[in-house]
């Protein structure tokens, strides 16, 4: 384990890069980029460097292409890098968001009903406990209808249906607690890896447009000259901590100090994926912020929102967009939802309130409504009846 260095802030790092050769320079940036911008003198540095495709052609061109041209295309080579790079970072942070968000409101919920079912119902604390404790075994919906049974054959009174209703919803609220928690620990872990790695090295001589076997020479004499000066600095502020402590690792303490960094939030459109429309995908997400949506349907939606395979024909590259866009916009939903205790107290009782006779045996009455056919699909339907008669007279 490398011992924490105090001392060893963003600043100094900046500093101690800022400090070195250009071609040094250039690749410590490279290497960080998903924390570190690429100065317009690094850029036209790379485009002076990398060779002339024209010449390993066989080409003989009067003049080799312009700076301009060249700097350009490194530009936007860097930003895409960077761009999914910090897309990759911004979306366990987002997760993490919407997670802390939900966990304080399912809180409250729980809180709630524990309030109403041991002031208003009377129910002891050890009952509450044994609850608690077989809540992940609990299955809700076979008990829910073994209860509404109950009540129609008018078997318990009003009173003892609200308290196990109470109960049955206490220990989904406590079961929906626990999968937020699990979810958010990996949701951390995710973020925390995210941060760790620097870029590869055929990243990196893609956006330099040098060849890969003549990177590793510049790579290692990068990182000895940042390491060294690094060092050196951190020595004479008396920053170094204990040898016996274990190794330092300066490159990873770097690397840990850079992740401190504040996550950029990005600017993203909806691209489909999730679901077919935006519409659709925000009707899901306020049904999934405001706890109405079933709960087998809850853990799938979330996997699908966060979890998107980057086996899709458009690649690993728009996957963190599409993510982060519905992840905003859930995040938006949820900082809209602050129900009061007393607010979700009431809602607790009128949903643990029974239905009466009258409602259970009212059937709602269908309207009859004829089939319509849209002028696509009628035109699919001529064209088959076009083919048929074509075969008959065939």
């Amino acid at each position: 384990m490398t011992p924490p260095i105090p001392l060893l802030t963003i600043d100094l790092i900046e500093t101690v890069i800022e400090a070195l050769p250009v071609q040094n320079r250039t690749m410590i940036r490279l290497l960080l980029l998903q924390y570190l911008e690429l100065s317009q003198e690094d850029i036209l540095y790379m485009s002076q460097d990398q060779p002339d495709s024209r010449f390993q052609a066989g080409g003989q061109p009067e003049k080799k292409a312009s700076d301009t041209e060249g700097a350009r295309e490194i530009s936007a080579r860097a930003n895409q890098y960077k761009q999914f790079l910090r897309q990759k970072r911004e979306r366990p942070w987002l997760q993490i968001d919407c997670l802390k968000k939900q966990i304080s409101l399912t809180d409250v919920q729980i809180q709630a009903a524990e309030n109403v079912l041991s002031e208003r119902f009377e129910v002891e604390a050890f009952s509450l406990k044994n609850r608690k404790q077989e809540a992940v075994a609990a299955l809700p919906k076979p008990e829910i209808r073994q209860l509404d049974r109950k009540w129609e054959q008018e078997e318990i009174t009003e009173p003892e249906y609200q308290t196990t209703r109470l109960l049955i919803e206490y220990q989904t609220l406590l079961r929906r607690r626990e999968r937020q928690q699990r979810r958010i620990n990996v949701s951390k872990r995710d973020f925390e890896n995210s941060g760790l790695s620097p870029m590869q090295d055929h990243e990196i001589a893609h956006i330099w447009g040098i060849p890969l076997g003549s990177l590793s020479a510049r790579k290692v004499k990068a990182l000895h000259q940042y390491l060294t000066t690094l060092q050196a600095k951190l020595e004479s502020n008396q920053a170094l901590p204990d040898p016996s402590l274990g190794r330092v690792d300066l490159w990873r303490a770097t690397i840990s100090a850079l992740s401190h960094k504040r996550v950029d939030r990005s600017i993203v459109s909806f691209m489909g994926g999730i679901e077919r429309t935006e519409e659709a995908l925000l009707e899901k997400l306020e049904s999934f912020g405001n706890s109405t949506m079933p709960e087998e349907q809850e853990s799938s939606f979330w996997q699908v929102m966060t979890r998107i395979h980057d086996t899709e024909h458009s690649g690993a590259w728009f996957n963190h967009t599409r993510a982060i866009f519905a992840l905003q916009r859930f995040s938006a939903i949820l900082s809209e939802i602050e129900p009061t205790l007393d607010e979700i107290e009431q809602d607790l009782l009128l949903m643990a309130t029974p239905k009466t006779k009258a409602e259970s045996l009212a059937v709602p009455e269908e309207e009859e409504r004829s089939a319509e056919l849209s002028v696509e699909a009628l035109g699919v339907l001529n064209a088959l009846i076009g083919e048929s008669d074509d075969k008959r007279r065939s």
